[in-house]
């Protein structure tokens, strides 16, 4: 599939080809350097450039977009969390457009101390600072931003698609071998090449229930170092992460020989994920059992594992729905309704997303959104 793109667009998406060639050189680069420099490089990465990519008119849509909804069903999470003696703080990383930001404030009110968000887009940071100025600038002294991780932090972790965008990498079984996907440079585009997986790539799969011959998959190291760096950064907190994906057994089903990885432009999915560098978002979905793996070995206990639309029924999203009824026109709740639909409907964005939680320090029983449907016996 092929797109008409400005001169802006093909500028940039140039120059950023010119810079992963010169680090490809003569050789390849791992999926996950390459997808590393398409969205998080300084200048041109997709996450970094100035394109507009969130809504209807980008390449996406996130659940804080479709509806304020989808804050105040966290926000009660939240707010339950905070009982437990929790010190009233919010990190969020990846915050957008800072939509998310804002329904959670406008949810939680004076309950909150501190509001933090890791951003590692500096174009993003600046709407995000704009929009609060704008439209929350009651808060302005309870937001800060961080350009890295706190030592020590105590408080809700919030991360909203944030694991999907975390480089991956791309590996292949065929023959009883496992290669692992690389990029390199040929016939004037990017290409994917097999090569010998190294030593982690080999260590990670050996343990993957899937055994189908010419099957391609992605592991993702770094989505396991992150969940890590949480735990040892969290002292006493909850950590609470919404994305799309399944655990290992529907995750590597025989039928799913391609993978999960994909990418996105102009609300169209592509499966090339090397064309137009900078220009496309590149994600694939989480494996959760590697998650829950990684959490529960680094000290972190399994709260709860959910779809996106048992989690909010369970805060009590329905009810919030019927009592704005009360107060809004015919039109106004048919608008909600329809919005809500979205959030909750199994062929919407109900059963794709998932959302997982972790606490450390903190009593492991009987939390809101997971009160009803926990699948965590299916990690």
């Amino acid at each position: 599939m092929q797109f008409d793109l400005n001169k802006r667009q093909v500028k940039l998406t140039e120059a950023l080809s010119k810079i992963i060639q010169d680090e490809i050189g003569e050789t390849y680069i791992s999926f996950s350097k390459y997808m590393s420099l398409a969205l998080y490089h300084p200048q041109y990465g997709y996450y970094n450039n100035l394109l507009y990519k969130f809504g209807s008119s980008g390449d996406f849509i996130t659940a804080p977009l479709v509806s304020e909804l989808f804050a105040v069903g966290l926000s009660r999470q939240i707010k339950e969390i905070f009982k437990r003696n929790v010190v009233k703080n919010i990190l969020e990383f990846g915050a957008g457009n800072g939509q998310l930001m804002l329904d959670i404030l406008a949810n939680t009110k004076d309950e909150i101390k501190h509001y933090y968000i890791l951003e590692l887009s500096t174009s993003l940071v600046q709407v995000q600072k704009e929009r609060l100025l704008k439209e929350k600038p009651e808060f302005k002294d309870r937001v800060s931003w961080l350009t890295e991780l706190p030592k020590k932090f105590d408080g809700v972790i919030i991360g909203n698609e944030v694991l999907d965008a975390i480089p991956c990498d791309v590996v292949h079984w065929q023959n009883g071998k496992i290669y692992s996907k690389v990029v390199s440079f040929n016939a004037d585009k990017f290409v994917f090449t097999d090569i010998k997986a190294d030593e982690n790539t080999q260590e990670v799969c050996k343990n993957i229930r899937q055994t189908t011959n010419n099957y391609t998959s992605e592991i993702s190291l770094e989505r396991m170092g992150f969940i890590k760096s949480l735990s040892e950064m969290l002292h006493t907190g909850v950590i609470i992460l919404i994305d799309y994906g399944y655990g290992e057994s529907e995750f590597y089903l025989p039928t799913r020989v391609q993978g999960t990885l994909r990418g996105f432009f102009r609300q169209h999915l592509l499966d090339d994920v090397l064309m137009y560098p900078g220009l496309i978002d590149i994600t694939s979905s989480v494996d959760f059992t590697a998650i829950a793996k990684t959490a529960i070995d680094n000290n972190l206990e399994l709260l709860g594992y959910t779809t996106q639309s048992s989690f909010l029924i369970n805060c009590g999203i329905i009810q919030e729905l019927e009592k704005r009824h009360k107060k809004c026109t015919d039109s106004e709740y048919l608008q909600l309704t329809n919005q809500l639909n979205r959030l909750i409907s199994p062929n919407q964005m109900g059963e794709a997303f998932k959302v997982i939680a972790f606490s450390k320090n903190l009593d492991n029983v009987d939390y809101l959104g997971f009160s009803g449907n926990d699948r965590s016996y299916t990690l």
